[in-house]
């Protein structure tokens, strides 16, 4: 199980856990400072070995404080688009998702102020948040299989991760490779993708 999976069974054991290491961690990246675990330790009255322990170190941590709020993104997402079923609910997820986090100003300061770093966190298979990531949109191809509202021409996985290798191709593309993030395009390739107007049952 990764760290982030973990935050539950310290949520069990009584005064501070990982979850709160991670509420207060989040309240730093979102203020645009830099993660202090030190501080965060002794602001929650754990010694730091504990902190250490729990969370790695501070790059490990500002990982899990990205994957909780793409976690929480992609919740309310889900909500917002349960009218909607198969590839049009994906794709509409896709696209408000990817703008969000393009928005997000103190993401955008984390990455302009450490680019290398940010991408091995954030699409990188050494950093936390790629595998996440690939996991929802797993999840989220899966559930809407189930609906009978989906078909693939590859396995879930494979999808899940071609998409979120694609996106991240495209939303960290001023980083990657000096192009400006061009939103429409990538939707126009995920859209091809994942074929939402072919009919069920149509390979």
């Amino acid at each position: 199980k990764n760290r982030l999976q973990m935050t539950a069974l310290h949520k069990k054991t009584p005064g501070p856990a990982l979850d709160d290491i991670i509420i207060v961690a989040r309240r730093q990246f979102v203020r645009g400072e830099r993660i202090d675990l030190p501080a965060i330790a002794d602001q929650l009255g754990i010694s730091r070995a504990t902190a250490y322990r729990w969370v790695g170190n501070a790059d490990e941590l500002t990982g899990l404080v990205i994957s909780s709020l793409m976690q929480d993104t992609f919740t309310r997402l889900k909500g917002e688009t349960k009218h909607l079923r198969g590839a049009k609910r994906i794709l509409e997820m896709l696209e408000h998702g990817m703008r969000e986090i393009a928005a997000f100003k103190p993401f955008k300061e984390f990455l302009n102020q450490n680019p290398e770093k940010g991408l091995r966190l954030i699409a990188s298979k050494d950093g936390p948040v790629q595998s996440f990531t690939i996991k929802l949109h797993q999840g989220l191809l899966e559930e809407e299989m189930r609906r009978g509202a989906l078909q693939l021409p590859v396995d879930a996985h494979t999808m899940a991760y071609a998409i979120t290798r694609l996106s991240e191709s495209f939303l960290y593309a001023d980083l990657i490779s000096g192009e400006k993030p061009e939103f429409d395009k990538v939707i126009t390739i995920l859209r091809l993708m994942l074929r939402p107007d072919v009919p069920r049952g149509v390979k």
